[in-house]
């Protein structure tokens, strides 16, 4: 575990800083990996370097952001930046400068909207694996033999961030080593991202019971209410697509749709075999045959 400040010779980092970046590298060589193993392709679109570039303006405003309003500390305390952090309206304009830089490279590129999220969900799995195994989130008090306490101190609380982060262990194995695997022999696959929204939000809403926060005003805390999204967006997200998008998603209605075709031609083709046979020879019943009127 990191502690909250990290010396490295004269350099002090925060343990929280330090971690997201150890995980950022891991989600951008995990995210690369998947998206090369799942498309099957020579060259595959650099995706895990646009969602890098993405994250780190996210960073850069957030860190630097203290600079809009005290910018004397870049020549007086300029060792200090790496200990602020910004506020919530940096990381506001951080997160909106990457989601733009973000759809321009879609565009750019001709990445598939969906290939994309799939690799988001990839990169975000995990970093929160590596986050959370390297620092420590205390829960609710436990007398369980691998509770963790601070130190000098003999209470024992839950230690949610290994919940956490064994609970998305299978996740990642499944993204990384089964889903590829899978989506090359099928020639497609379903959605990963799907599929990491509601198993994500389903391991989260299992750890939060042994949190310790307070619930809101509808008796969830804020943790609850963010998982408890999280699992029903993911579950509702296939619906969604097929009523927003014209085309077929499923192929029970690609193999309807085949059928209406295939009726389509073959009422057609009767239709011009029923015409052909009227302008060779038309016999009208009552004026041939036994009920003929005599002359």
């Amino acid at each position: 575990m990191l502690s909250d400040v990290v010396q490295i010779g004269h350099l002090q980092l925060q343990g929280r800083l330090l971690a997201l970046l150890l995980a950022t590298l891991a989600a951008f060589w995990l995210t690369k990996r998947q998206v090369s193993l799942s498309g099957g392709e020579t060259n595959p679109p650099p995706i895990a370097d646009i969602l890098l570039n993405g994250f780190l303006i996210v960073v850069v405003c957030w860190k630097l952001g203290v600079l809009l309003t005290d910018p004397t500390i870049l020549w007086t305390q300029p060792a200090k930046l790496l200990l602020v952090s910004g506020s919530a309206a940096e990381l506001a304009i951080g997160i909106a400068l990457a989601v733009l830089f973000i759809a321009r490279q879609k565009r750019k590129h001709h990445i598939p909207l969906m290939r994309m999220l799939d690799a988001l969900a990839c990169g975000i799995t995990a970093a929160a694996i590596v986050y959370c195994a390297l620092i420590a989130e205390f829960g609710g008090p436990t007398g369980l033999p691998w509770g963790i306490g601070v130190k000098g101190t003999i209470s024992r609380f839950h230690p949610v961030h290994a919940y956490l982060a064994l609970l998305l262990l299978p996740l990642l194995v499944w993204q990384q080593f089964i889903h590829p695997r899978r989506r090359l022999a099928a020639g497609g696959g379903p959605s990963l991202l799907r599929a990491t929204m509601v198993y994500g939000g389903t391991a989260g809403m299992l750890v939060s019971f042994f949190m310790n926060e307070s619930p809101t005003i509808i008796y969830l805390s804020w943790d609850q209410l963010v998982f408890l999204c999280l699992l029903v967006i993911g579950m509702l997200l296939p619906q969604m697509a097929h009523n927003t998008g014209r085309k077929e998603l499923s192929p029970m209605s690609q193999n309807d749709s085949k059928m209406q075709e295939q009726q389509e031609q073959q009422n057609k083709q009767h239709k011009e075999f029923s015409s052909a046979a009227g302008k060779e020879g038309f016999v009208d019943k009552k004026l041939d045959g036994p009920n003929r009127p005599s002359v």
